[in-house]
This record gives C-alpha cells, structure tokens and sequence, in this order.
C-alpha cells in the first residue's frame, strides 16, 4: 500500500502563491491607505464594529 503523501514540489508552489498573493494584498491595502491616521481609523472601527 502507498501512502498519501503531498509531493514537496507542489506544497512549495503553494506557499510560494501564498505568500506573493499576501505580499500583493498588503501593497494593495497601502497604497489604497497610505495614512497612517486612516489606518488607525479602519482599524478601530474594525474593533468595534457591532
């Protein structure tokens, strides 16, 4: 019997898309909010948003 076991070539491409797909959101959410003082804003209201 074989074991199921995911091929290390496509877990490494996982992460690898993983971590361009977060380092493209986090430019994107800077350049949309490039305040520091609205980051703050979208953060607290996101706190506290009921």
């Amino acid at each position: 019997m074989k074991e199921k076991t995911p091929k290390k070539g496509n877990s490494l491409i996982a992460w690898i898309l993983i971590t361009i797909a977060l380092t493209f959101g986090m430019i994107f959410y800077y350049q949309q909010y490039p305040s520091p003082e609205t980051r703050r804003e979208l953060s607290v209201d996101g706190m506290f948003f009921d």
